[in-house]
């Protein structure tokens, strides 16, 4: 498949999909499902019944009493799997039995091998996989990185990236995310590999990775502060943090020969150069309805979403570097993981 793009020809007929997972964030899929002419919500799964009718209430579709009727339904052309790190292979395995599409939210998986077992079901029946690491497509990304190809930053030499909040402390026995298994590198898996991802969309592939992580303040058995030292195949820089237990924190810095590009929650994003600093507009763009709108029409038209196996790997061997950095106390390959 080529790779596909916003001018890609519309479908002809909304897809049809069944979404597993419609609490939490699987709303937001929800409602981009639904308000998009695109696609059409045919049916819901979740063992928990109150999440299953929000849905059906809200978004329209039936909800399924079980997996196997959507397995089972030959009108449903393509599944969206907002659901637990560790039970993405094995529905993964369900949908490419059942001949289904499948979008699977970020991380792929809890583990490289598993990944790659993921992208080897799907490319052998012949279907399409994208992966929700919508992080990339904000518009203040999409601004730093027509800066980077135009020159204005000149050579990137370093970069700077942390993504975290206190949702950690709050996590309960009963949540997945308390098991390190399911989990793994905590912050990590689940904010920080947004960066694992941007970062390399900006400035390739990550080389190695040289980490730390440890659990301070939360109940749960997963570490929840985490501090990653990357270096990319360009021999520019990074830096990666993560933590579960502190006040909401996010920004990403390119630091270049001629010029910084900086976007920070609290500043914006800011051009700075020798001369000062200037701030640049940006706006906050449906990323969701955008990635589901890209999914439905690779699907018509047989295209490769600008997200799938390869750069969700990618992403994930950052992580999974990361975790092995701090159990062995060494820098570790990303070519050791993926091959």
């Amino acid at each position: 498949m080529e790779a596909g793009s916003e001018s890609a020809a519309m479908p002809t007929e909304p897809v049809r999909l069944a979404l597993f997972g419609p609490g939490g964030f699987g709303r937001e899929r929800a409602r981009a499902i639904h308000s998009s002419p695109l696609t059409e919500l045919v049916a819901c799964y979740s063992p928990i019944a109150a999440e299953a009718e929000a849905c059906r209430r809200d978004f329209g579709g039936r909800i399924a009493a079980n997996p196997g009727e959507i397995w089972d339904d030959p009108e449903i052309e393509a599944v969206v799997l907002s659901t637990p790190n560790q039970i993405h292979l094995a529905q993964v395995r369900e949908a490419a039995a059942s001949g289904k599409h499948i979008f699977v939210e970020k991380p792929l998986a809890t583990t490289v091998a598993d990944g790659q077992a993921i992208v080897a079901a799907c490319e052998a029946a012949g279907l399409l996989l994208m992966v929700g690491h919508n992080s990339r497509r904000r518009e203040r990304i999409r601004k730093m990185k027509a800066l980077l190809e135009d020159g204005t930053l000149g050579q990137v030499v370093a970069a700077e990236a942390n993504n975290s909040h206190a949702g950690g402390l709050s996590i309960q026995p009963a949540d997945w995310r308390w098991e390190r298994a399911n989990c793994p590198g905590g912050p990590l898996s689940q904010l920080g590999v947004h960066h694992a991802d941007s970062l390399q969309y900006l400035l390739g592939p990550v080389a190695r990775v040289l980490a730390w992580q440890r659990r301070l303040a939360v109940r749960a058995a997963i570490d929840d502060v985490t501090v990653a030292l990357l270096e990319f195949e360009s021999g520019a820089l990074g830096y990666l943090g993560a933590h579960y237990a502190v006040p909401d924190l996010r920004f990403v810095h390119l630091l270049g020969t001629q010029a910084n590009v900086r976007w920070d929650r609290a500043t914006g994003l800011l051009l700075e150069t020798e001369e000062g600093r200037t701030q640049i507009p940006v706006a906050e763009n449906d990323t969701v309805l955008e990635e589901i709108e890209e999914f439905a029409r690779c699907i018509r038209a047989g295209t490769a979403p600008e997200v799938g196996g390869d750069e969700a790997l990618r992403a994930l061997a950052v992580i999974e570097a990361a975790v092995l950095s701090n159990e062995r106390g060494r820098p570790v390959e990303i070519a050791e993981l993926l091959g």
